[in-house]
């Protein structure tokens, strides 16, 4: 009897380690909103063509909704002044991003659209600018004179025009994660244009490591990396004046609009990068610094402890430079090389 039970026994864990699948990784990559994306899980299942196809699904109606590159988008008809109805996606981002403005006291500012498009950073080409141009666009930057009602929006100065590049791909990156979370997958990094959000860890027990990209305004040298960083449930964004960028008549112009002057932002700060639970409030937050410059990001900082950024500058005599807040200077890993 008793030798009966113990080989029923061997059996039900026979057959449970027959039934048990190793998780695999699967990597995903390809351009999208005008970068890269890179994303790695660890499944069990063999779903890989439905998790694909869910994530450019995903992609497609972020696109479809507020992407500036995309001519029939609801943010185009909506800068148009074409009468459109708002979908879930785009309110959402609009929702969030008033959010951030009123944390970041108008340094980050969805209404900044018009500037953007005349600077060349949107998708039509760049208008002759002076001062008189910059402060007539500058009157159209309220974040306060837009509101949602019902599934419109309503513009309290008629020729505002909104842009949500500053978080979208964060978003992006948020809603591609929660996609991978309800098919059961708990182990990943999701990486778009920059914008990176880790959950859990590998099988072997170690977390995600991520790269903090060191400066450098030559786009034909190979991109380097002087420090690293291991995530789990968490996110971290870099934005930067860097690579975004255009020199006329010997003057550079940078990406990042200053909602306050209109102009774009001139002083040390070359990138931030911001620690956080999700990818949309630390790209948000990140834009905001760059906006700020770093002393001001700083002082928000203190107000916001939750927060942790890592900020590359460059000092009188032209050298990069770093200062790392607290908690995310005993993470970072530096790389020697």
């Amino acid at each position: 009897m008793l030798r009966n039970a113990f080989s029923y026994i061997l059996i039900l864990l026979f057959l449970a380690s027959c039934n048990t699948k190793t998780p695999k990784q699967v990597k995903l990559e390809g351009m999208v909103q005008g970068s890269y994306y890179n994303i790695s899980y660890f499944s069990s299942e063999n779903n890989e063509q439905e998790i694909k196809k869910g994530i450019d699904s995903i992609f497609s109606a972020i696109d479809n909704s507020i992407s500036l590159w995309q001519d029939n988008s609801i943010i185009n008809k909506v800068n148009n002044n074409i009468n459109t109805k708002l979908d879930s996606i785009f309110i959402e981002n609009f929702i969030l991003s008033q959010r951030f403005s009123k944390m970041t006291y108008g340094a980050f500012d969805i209404s900044v659209g018009g500037l953007v498009e005349a600077y060349g950073f949107a998708s039509k080409e760049k208008t002759k600018l002076n001062d008189r141009i910059i402060d007539s666009l500058l009157l159209l930057v309220n974040y306060k004179a837009l509101e949602i009602r019902g599934d419109s929006l309503i513009k309290n100065i008629p020729n505002q025009k909104i842009d949500f590049n500053a978080i979208a791909q964060g978003y992006t990156t948020d809603k591609v994660s929660e996609f991978l979370v309800s098919k059961g997958i708990n182990s990943f990094i999701v990486d778009i244009g920059g914008e990176v959000r880790a959950k859990g860890v590998k099988p072997n027990g170690k977390k995600w490591t991520c790269a903090i990209e060191t400066p450098n305004e030559d786009n034909s040298l190979e991109r380097e990396f002087d420090y690293y960083l291991e995530l789990e449930d968490e996110s971290i964004v870099t934005s930067g004046n860097y690579r975004k960028f255009y020199i006329e008549n010997g003057k550079k112009y940078s990406h990042t609009i200053n909602p306050k002057t209109g102009k774009s932002v001139t002083h040390s700060l070359l990138s931030a990068s911001v620690l956080s639970k999700d990818a949309t409030s630390a790209d948000a937050i990140a834009t905001a610094f760059m906006v700020m410059g770093m002393d001001s990001s700083l002082v928000w900082l203190k107000k916001y402890p939750e927060y942790e950024a890592h900020f590359i500058y460059s000092s009188e005599d032209g050298k990069l430079q770093t200062y790392t807040t607290a908690g995310l200077k005993k993470r970072l890993i530096k790389n020697e090389r």
